[in-house]
C-alpha cells in the first residue's frame, strides 16, 4: 500500500486544491517550486493523476488529514459556485464509488 501514500506536501496541496485555490496556488503555497507556473501546473496534474489512479486506497486511509480532504471534495462537489469545479469534484468521488 505505500505506493498509495501521500506525502505531507502532496497533502496540503490536495488541501488546498480542493479549498479552491487554483492548482498552480495550490502547489506553491503547499511548498512547490517550479521555473514558471506550467511547471507548477504540472506538479499539480501529477498529484491529481497518484490520486484519480488510488482513490479507493487513499478513501480508505485512516488518516485525518486523508478523511479532511475527502471532506473538502465533498463540498466542492455540492458547494462550489464553479460548475467546472463542482464537476470536477464529482467526477472522483464517482469513480471512488463506481469503478
Amino acid at each position: 500500500m505505500s505506493n498509495f501514500r501521500f506525502n505531507q506536501r502532496q497533502l496540503r496541496f490536495l488541501e488546498l486544491f480542493f479549498s479552491g485555490y487554483k492548482m498552480k496556488t495550490a502547489a506553491r503555497a503547499a511548498g512547490y517550486k517550479g521555473r514558471s507556473d506550467q511547471a507548477l501546473c504540472n506538479t499539480g496534474r501529477k498529484i491529481l493523476n497518484k490520486l484519480s489512479k488510488n482513490q479507493k486506497s487513499f478513501f480508505r486511509l485512516a488518516g485525518t488529514r486523508e478523511r479532511m480532504i475527502v471532506q473538502l471534495l465533498d463540498d466542492m462537489a455540492f458547494n462550489s459556485e464553479s460548475t467546472s469545479q463542482r464537476l470536477k469534484a464529482l467526477k472522483i468521488l464517482a469513480r471512488c464509488y463506481y469503478p
